[in-house]
């Protein structure tokens, strides 16, 4: 069974991306890829990040290790 990267934000990190996740102007993929980075955070795994955010197991993996390899 593979692990998913554990995600640790600053501060200012999650400021960020809660703030992009509830601006009226951020784009849906970008709000979508900002929720499935704060959840991550929370400890959650990808299994049941996509099913809250509502896409597949493998695109929150995806997006879960961009952001860790950032």
């Amino acid at each position: 069974m593979r692990i998913a990267k554990e995600i640790t934000l600053t501060e200012d990190e999650r400021a960020e991306l809660s703030r992009l996740v509830h601006s009226k102007l951020s784009s849906v993929r970008l709000v979508q890829r900002a929720r499935i980075v704060l959840l991550a955070a929370e400890g959650m795994q990808n299994k049941d990040i996509a099913q809250q955010v509502g896409i597949g197991r493998v695109q929150v993996s995806r997006w879960r290790e961009r952001y860790a390899q950032s």
